[in-house]
């Protein structure tokens, strides 16, 4: 194939712009949602030993990390895209593709909560977690073929789009925070 066939066939696998911020916004909901409950379940105790100043730079490095995850976690749905046949995928990202980050993350906090009051990895969590991605994979394609499920998540995602105005400049200033505060606080 020459590069312009290449070239042809990678963008029309790639979904649309408004079809990937509409998955991200579901992601950040999620991710952003989940560390912003944590951080304020921890602030009343952090308010004996840290400064406000302090406060805010791990509330910053927080949002840092929250947008580098959001970002990895979409490349998921991205990359099915690109791999599977356009008709299971593709044509279908929206309500797939937020399906399958939706229930990953579910799953993915449930295992860290398991691992965290263990403070071990169970015996037979790759059974469970091969158990549960296979269900996962069902699901998404499940919600494919149901077209009141398909319609639920594609307005869920439509309606997720708004954080991306919240979380993403507030990512863009922590960002910033982190930068400023690990090489110019420094000196060269």
């Amino acid at each position: 194939m020459n590069v312009a066939r290449w070239k042809a066939w990678f963008l029309n696998r790639l979904p649309g712009f408004q079809q990937a911020a509409a998955v991200f916004g579901v992601i950040v909901l999620v991710v952003y949602g989940w560390t912003i409950y944590w951080y304020l379940w921890k602030l009343p105790s952090w308010l004996y030993f840290l400064s406000l100043s302090e406060m805010l730079a791990a509330f910053a490095y927080a949002m840092a990390v929250n947008f580098l995850e959001s970002v990895l976690v979409l490349l998921i749905p991205i990359l099915l895209s690109l791999c599977l046949p356009i008709r299971w995928f593709h044509d279908q990202f929206v309500a797939r593709g937020t399906t399958l980050v939706v229930l990953l993350l579910f799953a993915l906090a449930q295992y860290l909560q398991v691992i965290t009051g263990l403070q071990d990895i169970p015996p037979g969590m790759g059974r469970t977690a091969l158990l549960a991605m296979a269900g996962i994979i069902f699901l998404v394609f499940l919600v494919g073929r149901i077209g009141l499920l398909r319609k639920a998540m594609e307005e869920i995602a439509s309606r997720a789009v708004i954080f991306n105005y919240i979380f993403v400049p507030l990512s863009a200033l922590s960002l910033l925070v982190v930068l400023f505060r690990n090489v110019f606080s420094r000196g060269f």
